[in-house]
């Protein structure tokens, strides 16, 4: 049996530790808090799964560790899917570590990991070099616990909310520009910049979430968009729109994936709904222990790993 440890034992990780277990394949240790933090990461576990934050800065060192104990790994911090546009010399230390281990390391998830770069690379097999993209995603962000919400800018004042975006407070949904770099190294463009915007959606009523209550004239979602430049011209937009109360709104979730070329429409494709955010997460993790296993060794994106998928359940 594959043993894997999971270092995280919030949403994320305890539901990939049940889902692994379930699976019967695999011999499952933790998941681990930050109490058990060297227990986690230095077990030499075949593989170990890091599920607790967002930036690449602050799970380097966990990282580190697990790698330089011989385990391959995958990350769910979404500046993991690329980390090489926030500190090139640490990603490029890590990778050599990976590969005199002779193991792997791979961020991974819904965004990035698979809507905004994986599905988008597949579908570039049916369309010429020349087109534009532009990618869009709804959905609901109810599921999330008050940290998560917090950081994506839940139960702030327009005021505040700005205020903490300054101070990167606020993320909005993280990883775009990861996804766009995952895209372009894959297809040869170079992007020239990244411009973004990120509102809060303001509610006119109190709106409780779970642990969270919302006051009137606070946000319960966010609005955000990047867009990649590439020969002075946008090449790659992403938009994403994440609210805790879509039924109280007229909006649906879905994911959509347009193509553009000579300003027309090329080609697109609708999900509907949208992949869970959170069941989407927890998949995406648990279907890339396979895949993390059969990578060359190395920090690896998406676009050089197999696609992800669920394993053969043991007999």
């Amino acid at each position: 049996m594959t043993q894997v440890s999971i270092y995280g034992a919030g949403q994320l990780g305890t539901a990939a530790a049940e889902m692994l277990r379930k699976h019967g394949a695999y011999e499952v240790h933790g998941p681990f808090g930050r109490a058990e933090r060297e227990t986690a990461l230095s077990s030499g576990a075949e593989v170990v799964i890091i599920a607790t934050t967002t930036r690449f800065r602050d799970v380097a060192n966990d990282i580190e560790l697990a790698v330089a104990s011989g385990s391959n790994v995958l990350v769910s911090a979404e500046e993991c899917a690329y980390p090489f546009v926030v500190d090139k010399p640490l990603a490029a230390r890590l990778d050599a570590l990976a590969v005199a281990k002779g193991v792997s390391v791979a961020g991974c998830g819904i965004n990035p990991g698979l809507i905004f770069d994986a599905l988008v690379l597949t579908l570039l097999g049916g369309a010429p070099s020349d087109c534009t993209i532009e990618v869009s995603r709804t959905v609901d962000i109810s599921g999330f616990g008050p940290t998560v919400l917090r950081r994506i800018g839940v139960g702030r004042t327009r005021e505040a909310f700005a205020a903490a975006v300054k101070k990167e407070e606020i993320l909005g949904h993280a990883g775009f520009p990861q996804s766009m770099h995952v895209v372009a190294s894959a297809i040869g463009v170079v992007i020239e910049r990244i411009e973004k915007e990120l509102s809060p959606l303001i509610s006119e009523t109190p709106v409780r979430v779970r642990d969270l209550m919302v006051a009137a004239g606070e946000s319960v979602g966010v609005t955000q968009s990047y867009t990649a430049f590439v020969n002075g011209a946008p090449w790659y937009v992403c938009r994403w729109f994440g609210h805790v109360d879509i039924a109280s709104i007229p909006k649906a979730t879905g994911d959509d994936i347009t193509f553009y070329r000579g300003g027309r429409i090329f080609q697109t494709m609708q999900i509907r709904p949208a992949i869970g955010a959170q069941v989407g997460s927890q998949n995406m993790l648990v279907n890339s222990v396979a895949r993390i296993l059969k990578a060359s060794a190395g920090w690896r994106t998406v676009s050089e790993l197999a696609p992800a998928f669920p394993a053969p359940a043991a007999e």
